[in-house]
Parts: structure tokens; C-alpha cells; sequence
């Protein structure tokens, strides 16, 4: 009879690390928060910019408790994900076509690299002249931050394909859509991941400036009037950036436990499993 091989859960050691890792993470963490409190109550920092770090973290759960707060971080949200996935989509969508093309990459290239060394903050005011304090003003601005150093991610990511995999796809005729779906997709999503991931904390960035400067509803506007309000409200406007940041935390874990996901097959995330016979 022949045996049957399964295979092994990982085993406890090799998860160690990563759990060390966590842990050293967080002890981080709790260790800057007891120097800020001890520097504050020291008078160490000086009260009018710096407040204690517990009177922030009561900020932190004031905001989060009403209905005001989660209405800007869902304002906040919404830009950041209407900017992102047009942006991400259309410098998919193009640097797909312009990576599979070599006359459209020699046609575009300095054109793709001039338009990405534009501030974002430049159009800025055009945005706001031409849509005002909206929602299609942020996510305009986040989608066109987006869209530039993507698309150049997606077009190297296209033509870094292994030649020798390229080769041995001309060799055995594999052309058309069956070429695109099983040699140019998978050599391009490791760096379409990446840049995916990168892409979706600069547009955090972008959208909070947007509210910021631009007046939009969210965080960054919430921020402006906290600045406005005096030192009375210097304990709010520190718990606004803690929560962007927490955010941004939220969003990052998020895409990369997804391109652990996918992209499991790639060789930086294969696990070696033992098999038992």
C-alpha cells in the first residue's frame, strides 16, 4: 500500500521569529509612550506644544466614542479608497500596455518621468479651483499621486520578465492572452504588489493633505480646526495624527497580509513544510 504524504503544520519554532517580532514591536511602542509621559511630567517638554501622552490617548478614545469621529475617518476612508483604486487601476491598466509594447515604452517613458517628479501639491489649486472643498477634489488629487510612480512600477515590472521563462514561452508558441495570463501577469505581480502597497500609503498622505489644505471633510480638515482652536485643543489635534496613524498601520497590515496571500507561490513567501510519509 502506498503511503500518502501530508502536509505538516509549521512547525511552532518557525513561527518564533515572527512572533518575537511582534512582540519587540509593541515593547517599542509602550517604551516611547513611557518616555513622552515621563518627559511631560517632568515639564521636560513644554506644555503649550507637547501634552502628556495621557491626555492624548483620552483624546484618542474621546474621538473614537462619538459619532463626529468615526464620520471623518469614514470621510477619510472614502477619499483614500476612490483615490487609490482609480489610480491604481489606470496605472495598471497603462502600464500594462506600455510595458507589452516597446515602441509605446520608447514613446513614453521621459513622458511618464517628467509628470512623476510634479509635486502633488501643485495642482493642488488647480483641483480646488476647478471642484472646491469635495470629495471629487481629494480623490482627484489622490488618484493623480497615485497613478505616476504605479505606472512606472507596472511598466518595469512588465519587461523585468526572466528571459529565460520568456524564451521558453516563444519556444513552446504561447501567444496571445494565454501568454499574458501565465508568463507577463505572474513575472509583473511581485512588483505590482509592492508598488501597490507603497502606492496605498502615499495616498493616506495625499488624502489627509488634501483635507488639510484643500478643505475637504475628514481628518486633515479636523486637524486644521483642532490648530486653529488654541491650546485647549492641542491634546485633539495630537489624537487626530495618532488615529491617521493608526490608519496607515490598519492599511499597510492589510495589504500586505494580501500579498502574502497571492502571491504565495513567489519564493519570498514560500514556507518549507516538512511531509510525512
Amino acid at each position: 500500500m502506498s503511503a500518502v504524504s501530508a502536509p505538516r503544520r509549521v512547525p511552532r519554532r518557525l513561527r518564533a521569529p515572527a512572533l518575537r517580532s511582534g512582540l519587540s514591536g509593541i515593547g517599542g511602542v509602550l517604551v516611547v509612550l513611557a518616555i513622552w509621559q515621563a518627559l511631560s511630567a517632568a515639564g521636560t517638554l513644554p506644555a503649550d506644544s507637547f501634552p502628556s501622552m495621557w491626555s492624548v490617548v483620552k483624546a484618542v478614545v474621546s474621538d473614537l466614542g462619538t459619532a463626529s469621529g468615526w464620520r471623518s475617518i469614514g470621510s477619510t476612508m472614502a477619499g483614500w479608497a476612490s483615490g487609490f483604486a482609480i489610480g491604481a487601476v489606470a496605472a495598471v491598466l497603462v502600464g500594462m500596455g506600455i510595458g507589452l509594447s516597446a515602441f509605446a515604452f520608447r514613446s513614453t517613458i521621459l513622458v511618464i518621468e517628467f509628470m512623476k517628479t510634479i509635486p502633488v501639491i501643485a495642482i493642488l489649486p488647480l483641483a480646488m479651483l476647478e471642484f472646491g472643498g469635495t470629495l471629487k477634489m481629494e480623490y482627484t488629487i489622490v488618484a493623480f499621486g497615485v497613478f505616476w510612480p504605479l505606472v512606472i512600477q507596472v511598466v518595469y515590472g512588465v519587461r523585468a520578465m526572466d528571459p529565460v521563462v520568456r524564451d521558453t514561452a516563444e519556444a513552446l508558441r504561447v501567444t496571445g492572452l494565454r501568454r499574458f495570463a501565465l508568463i507577463v501577469v505572474p513575472s509583473a505581480a511581485p512588483f505590482i504588489a509592492t508598488g501597490l502597497r507603497i502606492a496605498a500609503g502615499v495616498a493616506l498622505i495625499l488624502t489627509i493633505i488634501a483635507e488639510l489644505i484643500g478643505g475637504a471633510a475628514g481628518l486633515g480638515r479636523d486637524m486644521l480646526v483642532a490648530e486653529d482652536s488654541g491650546t485647549s485643543a492641542l491634546a485633539r489635534l495630537y489624537a487626530l495624527i495618532v488615529i491617521t496613524g493608526l490608519l496607515g498601520i490598519v492599511i499597510s497590515i492589510a495589504f500586505r497580509a494580501a500579498e502574502r496571500r497571492f502571491l504565495r507561490w513567489h519564493e519570498r513567501f514560500r514556507t518549507i513544510e516538512g511531509t510525512v510519509a
